[in-house]
């Protein structure tokens, strides 16, 4: 097809077959910052949005056609998913309708006008940009049309799948965030009951909080309307602190103090040095479980040492008669 050519206007959208679909690109990166549908020349007249227009401004860009020969309703279906692909891609397009619909269709805008008056009545509990990636929109039109009054002229219109949207967003709904808060309280119990081992900064550090989250969490001062929830990885969680495990210093200092001890009772006789040698560690850590101030001395649960380590010390066993 000569895109130059004229067609018939006069023949039924359901019938003809003369649109595409175009991509707007940057010609130094082939960065895509807009994708439509048209037929004729579309694609080369008239203005889109401000950002669009900007874009066009600051840099070089091109018209690259991406298919023709096609129905409007087939065009309409690739435009829609070509900006559903490169949005979950993470490219940033300027598109502020969602494609799959006329430029004159204001039903999607209508739907969100609705959405935004049950946001006001805090009947849903959602995001503006959580509102704007349902749609599929851009968040600052969003923003507009919730703060600027943008498309006054369109009536709100309740959706065709309103009750799943309130389900989804309800006013008491456990977003992200209350989500987290739950889960952190959960684990705050096993804490509290012994289940695992960590240090609350550690439970902040899993969830991506603050120490100072955790610690108003833990006191009621924050979410105190949110109940403890069993985190989707409650098997990672216990195993990443499980207070059966080990460190390798962990197990190294309650060698020393298996050691020590078999010293203090008189069943061995080595010194810190030769101690250090064996465990291949310093006389300064050695001696930190020999100090004879009680406060400051090292205090650690007892781990019997290796076979290897124990075939060692057997010349240094004391042997009575």
């Amino acid at each position: 097809m000569n895109l130059s050519q004229t067609t018939n206007q006069q023949e039924p959208l359901e019938l003809r077959s003369d649109f595409y679909v175009y991509e707007y690109y940057i010609k130094d990166s082939g960065d895509v910052f807009y994708v439509g549908k048209g037929a004729t020349k579309r694609a080369w007249k008239d203005t889109r949005n401000a950002a669009c227009e900007q874009i066009k401004k600051d840099y070089k860009w091109d018209v690259r056609i991406v298919q023709e020969n096609l129905t409007e309703e087939a065009a309409l279906a690739m435009e829609k998913g070509l900006i559903l692909k490169y949005r979950e891609e993470g490219d940033l397009l300027t598109n502020i309708l969602p494609g799959g619909i006329k430029a004159t269709d204001t039903e999607i805008v209508a739907n969100l006008k609705y959405l935004l008056f049950l946001l006001e009545k805090k009947v849903i509990n959602v995001s503006l940009s959580e509102l704007a990636n349902f749609f599929l929109m851009s968040s600052s039109t969003v923003w507009h049309i919730a703060n600027e009054g943008h498309y006054s002229e369109v009536e709100p219109t309740i959706p065709e799948s309103i009750n799943e949207i309130i389900k989804q967003f309800h006013s008491n709904a456990y977003n992200e965030d209350r989500t987290r808060a739950g889960n952190a309280k959960y684990v705050l119990s096993l804490l509290e009951k012994g289940v695992i081992r960590c240090s609350q900064a550690k439970i902040a550090e899993h969830y991506g909080m603050t120490p100072s989250n955790i610690s108003s969490i833990k006191k009621g001062q924050t979410h105190n309307d949110v109940p403890p929830l069993i985190p989707d990885d409650i098997g990672i969680i216990l195993e990443k602190f499980n207070p059966f495990y080990l460190s390798e210093e962990e197990k190294l200092k309650g060698r020393i103090a298996f050691i020590v001890r078999l010293r203090n009772e008189g069943i061995i006789s080595i010194t810190n040095t030769d101690i250090a040698t064996l465990l291949s560690t310093t006389s300064y850590l050695v001696a930190e479980f020999t100090r004879t101030n009680e406060d400051r001395k090292y205090i650690y649960k007892e781990v019997r040492p290796t076979n290897e380590i124990m075939q060692k010390l057997i010349p240094y066993f004391i042997l009575k008669s």
